[in-house]
């Protein structure tokens, strides 16, 4: 009984594998006419011939040259039968005819421009002298005659007052030097007053308190005499040289000078 079952079912395993198969079979058949048929229906697309070559464009024609037509020689006249009693004609002589020469070219050279003279350029060479000079001029034309100075500082050595000088100089300026002989220092006016009528001189204010100027040289060899003499006596003399230039109607004009120069100075009255 257990065999017969086995049997049975081996059986039925094998007809439904049998069936699939078949079935698989079946549609895989059914797709390929559905697939004939669709590619058989959709007409062929049509292509479209290629275009012609454009035709590549003519060469011109060369030109053929013709040979000339050669003149032909002219026969030489035979001479005709003339009766001996008859004169003989003349004998007809073709000349050449002559052609003309073609005219003359002469090559006429262009007729040549003056060259203009070349400009020299003379720079103006002003020697110093002549600087100087100038620059005086310039600057006496600000200068008149008036009671205020332009003062550009007081020098206790001669070298600082030397180079002082020569700058001014050369600004075009005429300067002149004062020196002058200072004495004592004092806290005050009245100070100084008490020592005048020992020393002499006039009181003078300095930055901080004052002094006695004692005596004002435009000699510096008078100056540094007296200070020598006061210092013999124990007095502490100091000389000072004060530059000053110009002349000024104001004070105001002579400071505007001093800016145009470009250098330090006060205005001072004469």
């Amino acid at each position: 009984m257990i065999e017969q079952n086995e049997n049975s079912a081996l059986k039925s395993k094998l007809l439904t594998r049998i069936i699939i198969a078949v079935s698989l079979i079946v549609v895989a058949i059914l797709v390929l006419t559905l697939v004939e048929h669709f590619s058989s229906s959709t007409p062929p697309q049509k292509v479209a011939p290629p275009a012609p070559p454009a035709p590549l464009p003519k060469a011109p024609p060369k030109p053929v040259l013709q040979p000339k037509p050669e003149s032909a020689p002219v026969p030489a006249p035979q001479a005709a039968s003339i009766p001996a009693a008859a004169t003989p004609p003349e004998p007809v002589v073709s000349h050449p005819v002559e052609t003309p020469p073609p005219p003359s070219v002469h090559n006429v050279a262009p007729e040549a421009k003056p060259k203009k003279k070349a400009v020299e350029r003379k720079k103006p060479v002003e020697k110093a002298a002549e600087k100087v000079a100038k620059k005086r001029h310039e600057a006496k034309k600000t200068e008149i005659k008036g009671d205020f100075a332009l003062q550009f500082g007081v020098f206790s050595s001669s070298a600082n007052s030397e180079k002082m000088v020569s700058m001014l100089k050369k600004k075009g300026l005429t300067p002149s030097i004062d020196y002058r002989v200072l004495a004592g220092s004092y806290p005050d006016k009245a100070s100084a007053e008490k020592e005048k009528k020992a020393l002499g001189g006039n009181p003078v204010a300095l930055a901080k308190g004052y002094t006695l100027q004692i005596g004002d040289f435009s000699s510096r060899k008078h100056a540094e005499a007296l200070a020598a003499e006061l210092k013999k006596k124990g007095v502490n003399a100091v000389l000072e040289a004060r530059i000053r230039a110009g002349r000024y109607a104001s004070r105001n004009a002579a400071l505007e000078e001093a800016k145009k120069l470009g250098i330090a100075a006060i205005a001072v009255k004469r």
